[in-house]
């Protein structure tokens, strides 16, 4: 039986990964070929991880050590949901108002009176899970 090898840089073999691999997994690091199969670090949204043998999974690395599940951006359909938004470091949760491509952003949220409007380059939606944690 020929196994399939995930090759890092292609677009389309990380979609059929990320595809496989459980939602709650976010990162997987690279282990080590055994005799059974391969070992690798799979880490969740809580930043636990596990250290598994799989067979079913083998990734081409490209001298790379992990890959990371993208992160899905806010769409027009998002607006007026709560959302976390970040600019490098910097993360904030609040209501996504308004989605317009600038030099300086591209997310805006009505931040409390004294910050006013925020604009921030990255935004996704919380989950469901994520804002229940929250209240």
């Amino acid at each position: 039986m020929t196994q399939r090898i995930f090759d890092r840089e292609n677009e389309k073999d990380m979609a059929d990964l990320w595809d496989i691999v459980p939602e709650n997994i976010v990162k997987i690091r690279k282990g080590y070929k055994s005799e059974d199969g391969y070992y690798f670090n799979f880490y969740d949204t809580n930043n636990t991880t596990g250290f598994y043998e799989t067979l079913f999974l083998n990734i081409n690395w490209h001298d790379k050590t992990e890959i990371t599940r993208p992160i899905p951006e806010a769409t027009e359909a998002d607006i007026g949901k709560i959302c976390y938004f970040w600019n490098g470091k910097m993360l904030f949760i609040g209501e996504l108002r308004h989605i317009e491509d600038t030099d300086t952003g591209k997310y805006y949220e009505m931040g409390a009176p004294i910050a006013g409007n925020l604009q921030f380059v990255h935004c996704r939606r919380l989950t469901k899970q994520e804002i229940e944690k929250l209240c």
